[in-house]
C-alpha cells in the first residue's frame, strides 16, 4: 500500500497539495514552485488546485489517466500564460508535477525545475527528466508552464513503486544537494529534515509499504456448528431427565387445566350474537369488510409516451415486452425502457394481436392468422375462413383472484370515452376512476405481472396502475 512518509512546503513559492480516497487505493499530488518570494503566488497556486480539482480529476480511470494528463494541460498552458503575463513576476513560469494513483502505479507530468527519484535502501534513480545537468538549462529548455507562447510539450509518463521502495519529488537543487557523494538512501527522512529551513523547500516522499499479513482465524464449517448444538441439546436432554422434575410437562398440564375450567366452548352460529355487537354501523362495516374484494382498488398513471403514429389495434404485451399495431405494421417495445426492439411489416392491415404461451398472435385484413416469435419471426401462418374477429377492446374487463391474489372476489373496470371506472362487481359500488384528456381509442387486457393496463389516448400510450391493499 503506498503511503505518505513525508512532505514538505514553503508558501506563497512552494506548494503541495493532495486528496486520497479513505482505503488509500486513488488519489492525485500536485506540487507547485517559483524561485521568487511574490503574493501573487498564491492566487496562481490556487487556481491552478481550483482548475484541478474542477476537473472532476477523482473520476479518471487508469486508462484514461495519459491522454487526461496531455489534454488537461496542453489546454491549460495558455490561460496560465495569460495570467502569468499581466502578473509582476520575473519568471514569468510555472514548476509544476502532477501525478495521478494508481494503488501503487502513479501516472504523472512534470514541467519545470520539479523532478521525481525512485530508490530503496541501496540505490536510486531519477525518473522522467534528470536533474543533474538541470541548472544549466535555458527557461526554454526546462518547459516551465505557461511561459511559453507556444504549444507546450506534455509527455504523460508511468512509474510503478515496488514494494519497499520510494518516490521523491522535490526542485532540481534540492536534488543536487540531496544526492551527492554521502547520500544513504536508507536515511532520506532524515537528510530531507535537514533542508527543511532552506528557502523554498518542498518534497513530497511516498513508499511502497508491505502489506501486513493477517492471522488467519480459524472459521467453524456448518458441520461443526450443528454438531456442537446436537451435542449441547444431549447434554441438556440428560440432565433434564435427569434431575428437572419434568417441569414443563407440569406446567403445561396445569396451563390446560386452568384454561379449560374459565372457557366453554361456543357454537360458530352464536359468534356475533355473544359478541352483542348492537351497533348498526359497526356490523355494516364488517359485513362490508368482510364481502368487498379489497380494502382499497386505486387507478392511477403511472408513465405516458407519446407515438409517432395512430395505433390501429389494442396494444397486446408479455412479460418482457408491449407490441402495438398501426396500420399494416407490428411493433415490439420494451417495458423498462419503452425503446424499440424491432418492427414487422404485414401483407395486410393488421386488426388485433394477442400474446398467449405460444407467441404473438397478429390477425390481418385479408383473414391471415400469423404467429411471431419474441424477436418478430414468424413460427406458422394459417388462413382463416371467414372474418377474422376485430379488437377494439373497450369492452368490460373483470379481474379475480386467479388474476391478482390480493383480490378476495371481482373488480369489474368498465372504460368509457373519456375514462376507467373500477368496481365491485357484486355491489356496483366504485372504488376508483381515472379520466383522460382526450378519447380513449384502446384498452388492452389486465396486465397480472406488472399489475396495470394499457391505454391508447390519441397519439399517447399511458400505463394505469391498478394499486389493491388488503
Amino acid at each position: 500500500m503506498i503511503t505518505l512518509s513525508s512532505k514538505m512546503q514553503s508558501p506563497p513559492s512552494a506548494v503541495l497539495e493532495y486528496q486520497v480516497e479513505r482505503d488509500g487505493r486513488y488519489g492525485w499530488f500536485l506540487a507547485v514552485w517559483h524561485p521568487e518570494e511574490h503574493h501573487i503566488l498564491e492566487e496562481i497556486q490556487a487556481e491552478i488546485k481550483l482548475e484541478i480539482m474542477n476537473s472532476d480529476v477523482m473520476n479518471i480511470s487508469k486508462i484514461e489517466a495519459e491522454k487526461w494528463l496531455k489534454n488537461f494541460f496542453a489546454d491549460y498552458h495558455w490561460r496560465l500564460h495569460a495570467s502569468l503575463r499581466r502578473s509582476e513576476l520575473k519568471e514569468q513560469g510555472i514548476s509544476l508535477f502532477l501525478g495521478l494513483m494508481y494503488d501503487n502505479e502513479i501516472y504523472f507530468v512534470q514541467f519545470g525545475r520539479l523532478f521525481c527519484v525512485l530508490g530503496d535502501k541501496k540505490k536510486y534513480a531519477s525518473v522522467g527528466r534528470n536533474w543533474e545537468n538541470s541548472h544549466l538549462q535555458t527557461l526554454e529548455q526546462m518547459n516551465l508552464l505557461g511561459m511559453s507562447a507556444q504549444e507546450i510539450r506534455v509527455r504523460p509518463q508511468k512509474v510503478v513503486i515496488p514494494e519497499n521502495q520510494f518516490l521523491l519529488v522535490l526542485p532540481g537543487q534540492m536534488a543536487r544537494d540531496l544526492f551527492g557523494n554521502s547520500f544513504d538512501p536508507g536515511s532520506v527522512n532524515a537528510l530531507l529534515d535537514s533542508l527543511a529551513t532552506r528557502p523554498g523547500a518542498l518534497w513530497l516522499l511516498l513508499r511502497h509499504e508491505p502489506s501486513q499479513q493477517r492471522t488467519k482465524r480459524r472459521k467453524f464449517s456448518s458441520l461443526h456448528i450443528a454438531t456442537g448444538i446436537l451435542f449441547l441439546c444431549t447434554i441438556l436432554a440428560v440432565i433434564y431427565v435427569s434431575f428437572g422434575g419434568r417441569f414443563f410437562e407440569v406446567a403445561w398440564q396445569r396451563a390446560r387445566m386452568l384454561f379449560q375450567s374459565k372457557t366453554k366452548p361456543i357454537p360458530l352460529q352464536e359468534i356475533p350474537n355473544y359478541l352483542n355487537i348492537e351497533n348498526q354501523r359497526m356490523r355494516g362495516m364488517l359485513e362490508q369488510a368482510l364481502k368487498s374484494p379489497a380494502r382499497k382498488v386505486e387507478l392511477k398513471f403511472a408513465w405516458n409516451t407519446d407515438l409517432p403514429f395512430q395505433v390501429t389495434a389494442a396494444p397486446g404485451f408479455d412479460l418482457e415486452n408491449i407490441y402495438l399495431a398501426t396500420g399494416n405494421k407490428v411493433l415490439a417495445f420494451n417495458k423498462k425502457e419503452r425503446n424499440l426492439l424491432w418492427s414487422r411489416d404485414m401483407e395486410s392491415k393488421v386488426q388485433g394481436i394477442t400474446c398467449s404461451s405460444g407467441g404473438l398472435m397478429v390477425n390481418m385484413e385479408n383473414n391471415q392468422l400469423l404467429n411471431l416469435n419474441h424477436k418478430g419471426e414468424t413460427n406458422w401462418q394459417l388462413p382463416l375462413q371467414g372474418h377474422a374477429p376485430q379488437h377494439h377492446s373497450l369492452k368490460p374487463i373483470e379481474i379475480s383472484n386467479g388474476n391478482n391474489p390480493r383480490l378476495d372476489g371481482s373488480l369489474l373496470i368498465i372504460p368509457n370515452s373519456r375514462g376507467i371506472i373500477a368496481l365491485d362487481i357484486n355491489t356496483g359500488e366504485a372504488f376508483s376512476e381515472i379520466t383522460f384528456k382526450e378519447d380513449l381509442q384502446y384498452l388492452s387486457a389486465y396486465d397480472s405481472f406488472q399489475s396495470c393496463f394499457y391505454a391508447v389516448v390519441q397519439n399517447e400510450i399511458i400505463c394505469i396502475d391498478l394499486k389493491i391493499l388488503n
